[in-house]
């Protein structure tokens, strides 16, 4: 009887391996202790910002008591209300520069009168930056501005003073201040006692500050001074007694006016905790501490309201990250748990046992799990191990294995049965390429074999062994020619050069008919009228003869099989000259874009025409977005201006073959239109260099050929190879009806020129014969009468 395999499950087992060895030993005194520590953290820390707040409370209302004093003493003066002129000193100057040097935060002291007059005494040496917005000099050291009428215009008078009060410089110019319209003066002028404006900012220094103002004995004029934030600035900085702490002074409304810590370049507080704050505000809240989680870290917030005898209050608020003040009792904590640690050492050894059970097939799973990965689906095994869940997952994996390489090898049949059909799909497309994409792979791979066999030259380090790798170079060369789908046959078949879905030639021909049937009419004409009939008919067979021996002339110019020199092309030229009437409208039974390229200024009849012509609907136009992406490739090829020119002089008058140069850029184009299909397509890793491959095999070692203009070092041996696989089989096809098959010895001397104009790689060219591939090819492709004998010896 077969023994039960015996089986555990990994959850109950890691639960109670970890708990009872574990659990068991953590502490709930670590726990207590924390949260005992945070209280004390806390408590001593509510001390601390209490203490800030009654130091900060007391500051601001000696700051209060100062101000208010300074006021109250210069309103006893009733020199105060005195407007200012122009050429006498204020009799109370001397007073006013003293109240300003023994109070280094106020930054002006001045006087608005009922009149709009002013007067000002300004302490240059607040700031540096005041003192660059007034163009202080070195010695300025008081600045008094004094505006007032004159002449019926508001005059501004500033003078420079030094610190013996005696005049350096002086300025003039117009002036539209007007103190009776500044908040301190109404708010002022209203009130028996003396305000404090809000903060605002303080254009002339660029930061925040406040006003204390006071209406004097006479009712008219308002007293004023200028206290500059900065120096509570400074104050707050001194009671930063915690890393990473933040101090901060708000107005209703949650403005900051003054701040003090590590984030001074913060505009704004927290939106969380501004609203948490104007909460407090709205509830009149003298007193908070709370804890706030702000942007992910939790933070001991202080808040208090600052007593006052106006009626904008101050609040302070100071933050400070909880775990800064826990920090000396989290030491603490963590020794502890160093020493409870300690006691754990024991237990290792078991925890390692332990674990290995759970590991090591673990472990082994993921090996089997990376051979899928990998694609190594034949190589997935089961594992051996006592834990259900594992054993389960392993069978699991190689179920998966086997399903995926059956559903792999389904696609990748499908994949290649569509590839071979597009190729069988485009050799069919035309007689005159035969089964050129057929077999162009079959010779690629021949070649690719032989240079995996070889350990020498450029083939020492070249290996193509895997089968992903062959597969790759075969679904290029499958593949290499995929752009010829967007070739017009008339263009790959254009036997003639008047061709282009019908052979023109006939067209011509019926002119040159017409031409001779109008001479006969005008015979019988002549005869008609009494001319000699015998002379006129044989007139007629002079004309008769020329133009069945200038048709002739171009006939044979149509077929292309010879080189047109210049005296053949001028005869064209000439015999284009001749003129017949033609008497029906030539703008009917057209297509649109026919009737688009048609010059209808032409077509009155009877109109006078050429025998052969030129024509403006001979020219089809480029659109400029079937080429818009060649740059997006690096297409380097000279595009002609337009699509085709199907000019009747213009393609009889082609100096070798049938085609224009539109057509054989036409016919070139389906390696650009190659590159641009593949490139397209999403291969996987293992075809990812199916467009390289493919798209090089009209290129040059020497950068002339095309689409790219790569040279040797930019192709790989696989693009090479294809190179002269491509060559060899259109050479030796016996299948095309526009040539002679050349023979075995023709082809490979031809391959030799090629290789001498550094066409094709020599390396290759020479593993081509000496391997024998040359001779495998030829006995299973080429017809009997084509092998002959080759000595490789002439070309190695």
């Amino acid at each position: 009887m077969e023994r039960k395999k015996f089986y555990i499950k990994i959850r109950p087992t890691i639960s109670v391996i970890l708990v009872l060895l574990i659990a068991s030993v953590i502490s709930f005194t670590l726990i207590l202790q924390y949260n005992f520590s945070l209280d004390l953290a806390k408590n001593a820390t509510k001390d601390n910002f209490s203490q800030i707040s009654e130091k900060l409370e007391q500051r601001l209302e000696n700051l209060d008591k100062r101000h208010n004093d300074l006021i109250s003493i210069l309103q006893l003066y009733k020199q105060i209300d005195k407007t200012p002129e122009k050429n006498k000193r204020h009799p109370l100057l001397k007073l006013i520069t003293t109240a300003l040097d023994n109070n280094k935060h106020i930054y002006a002291l001045y006087v608005g009168h009922k009149d709009d007059s002013f007067y000002e005494v300004i302490n240059l040496n607040i700031s540096e930056r005041l003192r660059k917005k007034y163009h202080a000099k070195k010695d300025d050291r008081w600045l008094i501005v004094k505006i007032y009428k004159e002449n019926g215009l508001t005059i501004r008078y500033d003078e420079y003073l030094n610190k013996d009060l005696k005049q350096l410089r002086s300025t003039r110019t117009k002036s539209t201040y007007r103190p009776t319209l500044r908040p301190w003066y109404k708010q002022a002028i209203k009130d028996k006692s003396i305000i404090r404006t809000e903060p605002y900012l303080f254009t002339n220094l660029n930061s925040l500050g406040v006003t204390y103002a006071k209406k004097t004995n006479n009712q008219n004029s308002v007293i004023g001074l200028d206290l500059s934030l900065e120096s509570l600035d400074n104050f707050l900085k001194n009671q930063l007694l915690i890393e990473k702490q933040n101090i901060y002074l708000v107005k209703k409304g949650v403005k900051v006016i003054s701040k003090a810590g590590i984030n001074l370049k913060q505009k704004e507080l927290n939106k969380l905790l501004k609203n948490k704050i104007e909460n407090l505000i709205n509830n009149n809240t003298n007193l908070k501490s709370f804890i706030m989680q702000i942007d992910n870290i939790d933070y001991f917030i202080h808040f208090s309201k600052i007593k006052s005898i106006y009626k904008n209050k101050d609040y302070l608020l100071i933050t400070v990250p909880q775990d800064i003040i826990m920090q000396p009792y989290t030491d603490r904590i963590f020794y502890s748990f160093l020493m409870t640690l300690a006691l754990l050492t024991f237990t290792i050894p078991l925890i390692w046992y332990s674990t290995k059970v759970l590991v090591t097939p673990i472990e082994e799973l993921e090996k089997q799990n990376n051979k899928i990965l990998k694609r190594e689906f034949t190589k997935v095994k089961d594992i051996n191990t006592n834990i259900k869940e594992l054993d389960e997952l392993s069978k699991s994996l190689v179920n998966m294995s086997k399903s995926l390489k059956d559903y792999e090898d389904k696609q990748q049949e499908l994949m290649d049965s569509f590839i071979k059909l597009i190729a069988s799909a485009i050799d069919a497309k035309s007689k005159y390429t035969g089964g050129h994409c057929a077999r162009v792979p079959e010779l690629t791979m021949l070649i690719a074999k032989k240079a995996t066999i070889c350990d020498e030259g450029i083939f020492k380090d070249f290996n193509l062994k895997s089968e992903d790798e062959k597969r790759e170079l075969s679904v290029a060369a499958w593949l290499h020619d995929c752009g010829k789908v967007t070739t017009p046959e008339y263009v790959v078949d254009k036997a003639t050069k008047l061709e282009t879905i019908y052979n023109r030639i006939h067209e011509i021909r019926t002119r040159f008919e017409v031409m001779y049937r109008d001479k006969v009419i005008q015979m019988y004409k002549n005869i008609v009228k009494g001319e000699d009939k015998k002379q006129e008919e044989t007139k007629l067979h002079h004309e008769y003869i020329k133009l069945q021996e200038e048709f002739k002339i171009v006939a044979n110019s149509n077929i292309g099989s010879e080189f047109m020199s210049d005296e053949d092309i001028e005869k064209i030229k000439q015999i284009s000259k001749k003129e017949w009437i033609r008497y029906f409208d030539n703008t009917l039974g057209l297509s649109k874009d026919e009737e688009a390229r048609l010059d209808k200024s032409k077509s009155q009849t009877p109109c006078k025409e050429y025998l052969l012509s030129d024509k403006k609907e001979h020219i089809i136009k480029r659109n400029s977005d079937d080429i818009k992406d060649y740059d997006k490739y690096n297409f380097k090829v000279d595009i002609p201006k337009h699509l085709y020119n199907l000019g009747e002089i213009y393609n009889l008058c082609i100096k070798k073959g049938t085609l224009t140069k539109e057509e054989r850029f036409k016919i070139n184009e389906h390696m650009m239109m190659s590159i641009i299909m593949l490139e397209q397509l999403p291969f996987n890793e293992n075809l990812k260099r199916v467009p390289e491959y493919a798209g090089a095999h009209h290129e040059t070692l020497i950068g002339t050929g095309y689409p790219r203009k790569l040279k040797k070092e930019d192709m790989s041996i696989p693009a090479r190879i294809m190179a002269v696989a491509d060559i060899f089989e259109a050479l030796t096809a016996s299948d095309r009806p526009y040539k002679k098959a050349k023979t075995l010895s023709e082809s490979i001397k031809i391959l030799k020129f090629m290789v001498e104009d550094k066409h094709i790689d020599e390396d290759i060219f020479k593993l081509f014969l000496t391997s024998g591939a040359y001779k495998e090819y030829a006995r299973k492709y080429l017809k009997q009468e084509q092998i002959d004998d080759v000595d490789i010896s002439l070309y190695i």
